[in-house]
């Protein structure tokens, strides 16, 4: 069985409307990185150079855990109060 390499996912803020694709891959040994990405109509990001937020993580377990909670929250909540608790944070 293959592990698995990455989770994506495609989101809708039911505030705003505005699509996000969230992205989470593995960039080293313990080094995995959750991205945000604005998307267009389509879900595709309008900027793969510029994410609107980077969340790194140093497993997996912590790495799928934040992918997940920000799959959620930002369906549900105003995406820019989230993106400026994680960057405080």
């Amino acid at each position: 069985m293959l592990k698995p390499k990455g989770l994506f996912h495609k989101i809708k803020n039911r505030f705003t409307r505005q699509r996000y694709v969230v992205s989470t891959i593995r960039k080293g040994e313990n080094l995995f990185e959750t991205a945000v990405f604005a998307a267009n109509f389509f879900y595709t990001p309008r900027s793969l150079k510029r994410p609107a937020l980077i969340v790194e993580s140093p497993t997996q377990d912590d790495a799928w855990e934040t992918h997940h909670q920000l799959k959620v929250r930002l369906t549900l909540e105003i995406p820019e109060r989230l993106f400026q608790e994680y960057r405080a944070a």
